[in-house]
């Protein structure tokens, strides 16, 4: 009785390491929850799909500088924009495979147009689209369609200096 005890503990310490957690943002306060989390760091936002092929390329170089500046006042906010009932069966496994284990987001905004003003109101929506924000909370750089890491790199390192 005492191993499977052990056994099930166990279990579950190893899946809860590798659970993903996401979360809804329906309204522009819960937006700026996510700012008030991130004060005094350089921070990444990612709009991004599973059905976007340029989004999913570009997702495994967003981990990466993920990975290696997590402790260096860097972080990175991805907000899904794929429909709000594919989370379960889409976006938690992509997620999961890319070794993302940090929360995410997905919009679960009534009027997208809400999500899409608070961060550009030129912006059209496009994905992937990145906003870069410097350690103050002001916009460094914004960009629109997939990059790769040394342009990632290069965008948050002056910016980690």
């Amino acid at each position: 009785m005492k191993k499977a005890l052990a056994v099930i503990v166990f279990l579950f310490a190893i899946s809860s390491l590798y659970s993903q957690e996401i979360k809804a943002v329906k309204t522009v306060e819960d937006l700026k929850d996510i700012q008030s989390t991130t004060k005094g760091k350089v921070v990444l936002y990612n709009f991004w799909a599973t059905w976007c092929k340029p989004c999913v390329v570009e997702f495994p170089e967003l981990v990466k500088l993920y990975k290696n500046y997590k402790d260096k006042n860097f972080v990175i906010v991805f907000v899904s924009m794929d429909m709000p009932e594919d989370m379960k069966d889409k976006v938690t496994p992509f997620l999961e495979k890319q070794g993302v284990d940090f929360i995410t987001y997905y919009n679960d905004f009534r009027n997208p147009e809400q999500l899409i003003d608070f961060y550009d109101k030129k912006w059209e929506g496009a994905i992937p689209s990145t906003y870069i924000y410097d350690k103050e909370g002001k916009l460094s750089s914004k960009f629109i369609g997939n990059r790769d890491y040394d342009f990632f790199e290069k965008e948050i390192s002056k910016l980690l200096n």
